[in-house]
């Protein structure tokens, strides 16, 4: 979804690109001398840019050079109006256009550019959990783990629970086996059943 709303940006880039190219080209063809020499060099230049730009768009310096590019644009059509005398609105629009699209996100540099994907599942075992910040409530607690059999079994760092015939069960390692009389037990201590719990 969101690489079809980047191409769909980038073709209206480029589709923007062309007619203010075609448009500056009949702003400035008929004039002569010094503005004529400038203009072509310019414009020239401001494609090779947006060139650059529409090289780097999936990068994160992409969308900025394309910034960069729509603003000279529009300093460039300015600058045709105070000099020449001629101002051609539907360029001035299109590049207005364009420019308020180009204007880069806030944090677009490193991972935040990126799609993050939401893991499909929740980790189920130990082998599996992320550390997590010890409390001293948990230190309290994990120095109360009992040994002793019940009917369901979770590990210390981890709030779900097992039947003790399940295989995540048999990985947990006895100093960190919590034991349960019940499924009532586990769940007001907190825990959640695994899918081996039925």
């Amino acid at each position: 979804m969101v690489e079809e709303k980047s191409k769909g940006k980038l073709f209206i880039y480029a589709i923007i690109t062309v007619l203010l190219f075609f448009g500056l080209i009949r702003l400035f063809i008929n004039s002569n001398g010094n503005f004529f020499m400038l203009e072509l060099v310019g414009t020239l230049f401001l494609l090779l840019l947006t060139l650059i730009g529409f090289i780097g768009y999936n990068k994160c310096w992409g969308e900025r050079v394309l910034f960069f590019v729509y603003l000279t644009y529009l300093v460039n059509l300015v600058m045709i109006w105070f000099y020449d005398g001629r101002l051609s609105l539907i360029l001035l629009f299109l590049t207005l256009l364009a420019f308020l699209m180009a204007v880069p996100k806030r944090a677009c540099c490193g991972s935040s550019c990126q799609a993050t994907e939401k893991p499909s599942e929740e980790p189920h075992s130990e082998v599996f959990d992320l550390p997590k910040p010890v409390t001293e409530k948990e230190v309290v607690e994990e120095n109360k783990v009992t040994h002793s059999p019940g009917k369901f079994v979770a590990s210390a760092r981890s709030n779900i629970y097992h039947e003790p015939k399940c295989e995540w069960a048999k990985k947990i390692k006895t100093e960190r086996q919590v034991w349960f009389k019940d499924k009532r037990e586990a769940q007001r201590k907190g825990h959640r059943k695994h899918t081996c719990v039925k």
